[in-house]
Order: C-alpha cells, then sequence, then structure tokens
C-alpha cells in the first residue's frame, strides 16, 4: 500500500475514532447532568472542529508537497461518508451545509499548518 493511502486511511480513522470517543464523553457529561445541554452544543462544535482541524494536521505533516490538496481531498472524503451515512440514517439537513464547509475549512488549514511544519 502507497504512503499517502496510509496516511489518508490513519487521517479518516483519527477522525471516526475521535469523534466516537468525544461523543461518548459529551453524552457521560450531560447524562450525569455535568453539563447543560447549551454547553453540549458548543462542546460538540469545538471538539469536531478540532478532531478536523488534527487530522488535517495530520495529513499534512505527512505530505511531501501541496499539503491543501490532501486536505481538501481529504474533506471531500469525509463529505461524501457523512452525506453516505446521512441518507442511511435520514439526517439530511440544509444546515448540514454549514457543517461541512467547517469540516473542510478546518481540514484544510491543518493541512496547510502541516505541511509548513513539515520537517522532510
Amino acid at each position: 500500500m502507497s504512503k499517502i493511502l496510509k496516511t489518508f486511511l490513519k487521517s479518516i480513522l483519527l477522525i471516526i475514532i475521535g469523534l466516537f470517543i468525544s461523543s461518548i464523553i459529551i453524552n457521560i457529561l450531560y447524562y450525569f447532568d455535568i453539563v447543560g445541554n447549551n454547553v453540549v452544543k458548543y462542546l460538540k462544535m469545538f471538539l469536531s472542529i478540532t478532531i478536523f482541524f488534527i487530522s488535517g494536521f495530520y495529513i499534512g505533516r505527512n505530505s511531501v508537497s501541496k499539503g491543501y490538496i490532501n486536505g481538501i481531498k481529504l474533506s471531500i472524503i469525509m463529505v461524501i461518508l457523512f452525506i453516505i451515512l446521512g441518507f442511511i440514517f435520514n439526517n439530511i439537513k440544509v444546515l448540514r451545509i454549514v457543517y461541512y464547509l467547517i469540516m473542510t475549512t478546518c481540514i484544510t488549514f491543518g493541512a496547510m499548518i502541516g505541511i509548513s511544519k513539515n520537517e522532510g
């Protein structure tokens, strides 16, 4: 398997595992009434943005050149994956487009910073 394909798969896995773990943590905090409903909304958005940025940084750091292109590729893959999951679970809304744009921006920006921090 090529290095870039492994990097993409690791980045996708990083996003999925990160979202899963943060979702579990947020749900536990909400279940035990540690955080309120409004805090949960902002916490979900903050953690999602952080996870997308970190995965973009990872793919940029492991890119040889043009990290933003790899970041855009990764974000397109993730948007397609989330759209497919949205159709499966019947959860397609117009507001999701904003979420996908934020996700694309975070991944691309993270990849741009990651490529600039690349040591080799």
